[in-house]
């Protein structure tokens, strides 16, 4: 999961033509949606790099770190429905409520407002422009995504709660963190003798300059938690 800097990107001022009370989202189209779009591509993207020329370069799915090759979801942090008990549909055109997620029906976004999903609170869950996911999640090298052992009670129900609501544990999610991790791995491993042979320091910059140059990696996060255990 990303963290995020929303105060980084202007809010699409158009939004503010919409009303929840009179509108809904299937009213809301054309080019608003489009600049929606791109500001949520900013937000994700690499700063200076996701341009409007290359508009998906770089962006990641706001949860679960998968690469976005496609327009992706747009995705309400909190439900819109106005018929839903947990909805907020005074957020449905509110900037602070939306993401851009990978589409997966089995993790993230959709999977978080399946017609079957359980119950969950929006108010416990991780929410990545305001929480710093890593304070309440590692990532493991197999695949796994567990919550911090440091954590006191509400925080490790935070962390719980936003790995079961997003679906962080899917099998599929795990095995391709655990590839990312594996195929870096195997580059690592040609070099273990000769870095067994630097001085602490050398080997610590060594593997920070790692962690910088796939920082817009998909599944960024488990190469660097990787990383910073070998440090």
């Amino acid at each position: 999961m990303l963290k995020l800097d929303r105060a980084s990107i202007n809010a699409p001022a158009c939004l503010a033509e919409y009303d929840y009370h009179t509108q809904t989202w299937d009213d809301f189209r054309g080019g608003c949606k489009k600049q929606l779009r791109f500001a949520l591509v900013q937000l994700q993207g690499i700063p200076g790099i996701t341009t409007p020329e290359a508009a998906e370069y770089g962006v990641r799915c706001a949860y679960c770190e998968s690469a976005i090759y496609h327009e992706g979801h747009i995705e309400h942090f909190r439900r819109k429905s106005q018929k839903h008990p947990n909805g907020y549909p005074e957020l449905t055109f509110e900037w602070s409520n939306f993401f851009l997620a990978c589409g997966a029906d089995e993790h993230c976004g959709h999977y978080k407002d399946r017609r079957s999903a359980p119950h969950y609170d929006a108010d416990q869950l991780v929410k990545p422009d305001e929480h710093d996911p890593e304070f309440y999640l590692y990532f493991h090298s197999s695949g796994e995504v567990r919550a911090r052992s440091s954590l006191n009670a509400e925080e490790q129900h935070r962390a719980a709660e936003t790995i079961r609501v997003f679906g962080l544990d899917n099998g599929a999610l795990i095995g391709a963190r655990a590839n990312a991790v594996r195929s870096y791995r195997k580059i690592k491993d040609q070099d273990i003798e000769e870095l067994a042979s630097w001085d602490e320091d050398d080997r610590n910059e060594y593997f920070l300059y790692e962690i910088e140059s796939t920082r817009w990696q998909p599944y960024a996060t488990t190469i660097k938690h990787f990383l910073l255990g070998r440090t």
